[in-house]
């Protein structure tokens, strides 16, 4: 029996809308190959959905269509950067959030978020390197390109945790007790 805010869904119903969650997850993450852009920007998107399910649903629901877009994005989808990029840095972290944001201290509270950022990003690149063999520098080894993609993505992860709490306050305001009457 799942219970969500004192309410009761059937499991049927859950089950349905992590599959069909997933399923437009994985179908969006295809999009990431269209463009080099798309594969930082689609895993983004993707992973507000997150919020949703984690509001709505629970965190199990919310980590149960992580992990499942995940493993079905690494088998199907032909970008493996837009689907590393989902798995490492943006999926993950809308479920996280809030309980990163409870640290007290922000400068603690700041160095987390950067620390399990950049780690993840590094390991990330990592594999996309050593186990697809994608070329991180195409162009010859130049170790400023490299700070000018960490310094990028820092940004980039800087904005995406301020758009984050603005979906989730819009979220929370707007649209969540119209899902959950459609839910009932």
């Amino acid at each position: 029996m799942v219970i969500i805010l004192s309410e009761k869904i059937k499991k049927s119903t859950l089950v349905s809308v992590c599959g069909l969650t997933t399923a437009l997850s994985v179908a969006l993450l295809f999009l990431g190959g269209v463009s080099y852009i798309l594969s930082y920007t689609v895993p983004m998107i993707v992973g507000i959905f997150n919020i949703i399910l984690k509001q709505t649903f629970g965190k199990t629901s919310a980590w149960i269509t992580f992990v499942s877009t995940s493993l079905i994005s690494l088998m199907l989808v032909s970008d493996k950067e837009c689907a590393m990029m989902y798995i490492f840095c943006f999926g993950y972290y809308p479920i996280i959030q809030e309980d990163i944001n409870k640290i007290k201290y922000r400068g603690l509270r700041v160095f987390t978020k950067l620390f399990i950022f950049n780690l993840l990003v590094a390991l990330a690149q990592l594999i996309l390197v050593y186990v697809f063999c994608i070329p991180f520098l195409e162009d010859g080894d130049s170790k400023v390109f490299i700070l000018i993609f960490a310094l990028m993505m820092n940004i980039i992860f800087f904005f995406y945790d301020i758009i984050l709490v603005r979906v989730l306050f819009l979220y929370k305001h707007k649209f969540e007790k119209h899902i959950k009457r459609i839910f009932r």
